[in-house]
């Protein structure tokens, strides 16, 4: 999957910011190094990986066209997940 941009208004960055802590660049950080994608139950997408910080996230998005992702929530990877991110991530 190529994430070409992101997709900010109000909404999502408070809601990102303010309700998990997580910082819009951060968000972004998680696509930049091979992040791991699965497809979710309400039919959008997850991307884990870290932060340049090595913050473990996992983002929720919706896929615009021309490889837009607009942000809906996320939040800090739990055991599970990180030990699920280092076993699928391909690396």
């Amino acid at each position: 999957m190529k994430i070409r941009g992101f997709e900010w208004d109000d909404g999502n960055v408070l809601h990102i910011q303010l309700g998990h802590g997580i910082k819009p660049e951060e968000a972004e950080e998680v696509f930049a190094a091979m992040p791991l994608f699965r497809k979710t139950k309400k039919g959008h997408y997850a991307a884990m990986g870290p932060t340049f910080e090595g913050r473990f996230l996992t983002v929720v998005f919706e896929l615009k066209g021309n490889g837009i992702a607009r942000i809906i929530t996320g939040w800090d990877m739990e055991y599970a997940e990180k030990k699920y991110w280092r076993k699928n991530r391909g690396g």
